[in-house]
């Protein structure tokens, strides 16, 4: 009796296994998973991949024609923003690319290049007496924010007190 039961068995086992295998046949086959952010971000051949950059593009290059000065931060930071956009950099600046915390990951050497190339164009972009304010901060998203709360239009009644001050002084 216990061999009958298991050939029934083994017939049973092997007839399943066979519909697994046409159900399995008549389903497309599974999705690749997404790619990873890294892997999507060390293809340096994509144009639009954020840390690439290009031949032409260099720490002395200046992206704005009118410098930074305490009164215009508005229009300046208007076409800064429109410059590294056009770069494909704007990620730097208003923080959605940040170092990787890890020194081993790929991405973390392209970001600290990339980087570096935004804090040079920004620091290019200010004029000399607000230069230095800014000369040894290193993150390009760091000194965005630095500006902004120092020069955007609400801080603009703080800005006319002081220059009421500093006239006064002299």
């Amino acid at each position: 009796m216990e061999p009958q039961l298991f050939k029934w068995a083994s017939r049973e086992f092997i007839t399943n296994v066979s519909k697994r295998r046409k159900l399995a046949s008549n389903h497309p086959p599974p999705l690749p998973p997404p790619p990873s952010p890294t892997n999507q971000y060390t293809n340096l051949a994509d144009p639009q991949n954020p840390y690439r950059l290009e031949t032409s593009d260099n720490p002395g290059t200046i992206l704005v024609t009118d410098l930074l000065h305490a009164e215009n931060f508005s229009t300046w930071s208007r076409s800064l923003q429109r410059a590294l956009c056009a770069k494909n950099k704007i990620g730097f600046l208003n923080g959605t690319l940040n170092q990787p915390s890890d020194p081993t990951d790929p991405l973390f050497d392209l970001w600290d290049r990339c980087n570096d190339m935004v804090v040079s164009w920004i620091q290019n972009s200010i004029s000399l007496p607000l230069h230095s304010s800014v000369a040894f901060v290193d993150n390009a998203h760091d000194i965005w924010t630095e500006l902004q709360e120092r020069f955007s239009p609400q801080n603009g009644p703080r800005i006319y007190e002081l220059k009421k001050t500093l006239a006064n002084l002299s």
